[in-house]
């Protein structure tokens, strides 16, 4: 029987990251996943295949405005979506093969095919794709094995006919319409991009707005937003049954006590994640785990002290980045014993919608909760240049500043390009900055960052001219 130092089950980032860390320590490692290949849920079926497919959606949306610019395109514009379909194809064939020759060139790591399982509080069986099986003995393990989309209990035939995150990404023909169940990050994603191939959209969503965790102001916004495009957005309703008759789905949902019916041709569930515990067989590691996922301290040990687990698998936010912190984090524990952990507070993260949403730090509604004195500061993208001269003078750069300090605890983003802002904003709340700090940074003009040093310059002397 092999023995490693370290076992780590699941090759996404945060699995691989680790890996490679404790190998470049000198620890012995095998890294196990049933793909056979590193990448992840991300990878192959979550936020890099989806940013391809809307980045080309994108580009159609706004080639037929180019107007806008001067610019007159004669005939029709076509999306060929096979072509997107085998581009996507190839960019996640070359990310994948790149990560599988950089793990092979790692001295003291091992990396294979299979699904892993504990048959002991040190033992992992690794079940690879041809059904032989191969016992590790480890004196360190990490579970890094992820999550995958959740399916609600709903009635009716055609649940089991639904798109999901898992087979989204290979269709080669798109439909005429489309339900989207769950108005979360995902569902407003692939709404938007939908609609903008020109598909009808329906959104139902359970709560009463969509994007709960989001900073309640901007989420109102793009709500309004989406359903100015025309997508039909149905808030608290419940989808009680959905069928599948005559190659088109026919979904049920109750809204305000009433049960309405529609029809569409292809329906995509997108209402959360659930862990991937099942078949880990974590009752014979000793592993307490729940619903939610596996439990852990806040240095990511679970309950057998030689087991650590990060990323979607435990109970924190579903971030790809959170995960890459986690995993060397949890590795570095392995190491050194227990002192790292990631602050959430420090967590940032984009919603690729239009416009794009970006978070750093607390929000308005967790910075009350903690009974924090706040003030907000807000700055519009309507006056901006460079937001004028591209024709997205849309949405606001808002702070979230601590009174007493002018520390700023919080950063929130909706414009066009945001995922090319949070960057500094990330910067400005992991290093606890204050108004003062930012003021002082000599921002480019015209560019969207200088929105960060005008904000805290125009919030700096609305509290001079308070105490004049």
């Amino acid at each position: 029987m092999e023995k490693y130092n370290v076992v780590v089950i699941g090759a996404g980032p945060g699995g691989t990251l680790a890996a490679e860390f404790l190998a470049k320590k000198g620890k012995k490692v095998l890294l196990i996943d049933e793909r056979g290949k590193p990448g992840g849920e991300c990878l192959f079926e979550g936020c890099i295949p989806s940013k391809i497919l809307e980045t080309s959606a994108d580009y159609f949306y706004q080639a037929k405005k180019l107007d806008v610019f001067g610019i007159d395109i004669e005939g029709d514009i076509k999306i060929n979506w096979k072509n997107v379909i085998k581009r996507k194809d190839n960019i996640l064939e070359k990310r994948a093969n790149a990560a599988l020759k950089r793990l092979s060139q790692i001295e003291n790591l091992t990396f294979k095919e299979g699904r892993g399982s504990f048959i002991s509080k040190n033992q992992v069986e690794i079940k690879k794709s041809d059904g032989s099986t191969e016992t590790v003995e480890f004196e360190k393990a990490i579970i890094a094995t992820g999550s995958s989309p959740f399916i609600p209990p709903i009635e009716g035939n055609g649940i089991d006919k639904v798109w999901t995150n898992r087979n989204v990404f290979d269709i080669e023909e798109l439909p005429n319409s489309i339900l989207i169940v769950g108005g979360g990050p995902i569902g407003i994603e692939f709404g938007q991009m939908f609609n903008k191939l020109g598909l009808k959209v329906i959104i139902v969503e359970l709560m009463e707005r969509i994007l709960m965790p989001v900073d309640e102001e901007f989420a109102l916004i793009l709500q309004d937003k989406i359903q100015k495009d025309g997508i039909a957005l149905h808030l608290k309703s419940l989808v009680k049954r959905i069928d599948f008759e005559n190659g088109r789905f026919k979904v049920s949902f109750e809204k305000e006590g009433n049960l309405e019916t529609v029809e569409v041709e292809k329906v995509l569930i997108a209402v959360g994640r659930k862990p991937n515990v099942e078949g880990l067989n974590l009752e014979k590691a000793d592993v307490e785990y729940d619903k939610k996922g596996i439990i852990t301290n806040e240095y990511y040990q679970t309950s057998n002290q030689d087991i650590y687990a990060v990323g979607d698998v435990i109970k924190q936010p579903k971030f790809q980045h959170l995960a890459r912190n986690q995993g060397l984090a949890a590795a570095r524990n392995i190491l050194e014993g227990n002192k790292y952990f990631v602050d959430l507070d420090k967590l940032s993260w984009v919603l690729f919608s239009d416009p794009e949403i970006a978070s750093a730090g607390l929000t308005e509604q967790q910075a009350k909760s903690r009974g924090i004195d706040y003030i907000v500061g807000k700055y519009p993208y309507q006056i901006d240049a460079r937001a004028q001269i591209s024709d997205t003078n849309f949405g606001y750069l808002k702070f979230i500043v601590n009174k007493s300090t002018n520390q700023i605890v919080g950063v929130h983003i909706i414009t066009e390009g945001a995922s090319s802002l949070v960057g500094e904003a990330s910067l400005i709340v992991a290093n606890k900055l204050t108004l003062e700090q930012v003021a002082n940074g000599i921002h480019p003009h015209p560019t969207l960052t200088e929105s960060f040093e005008l904000l805290a310059k125009n919030m700096l002397m609305q509290e001079v001219s308070q105490h004049v």
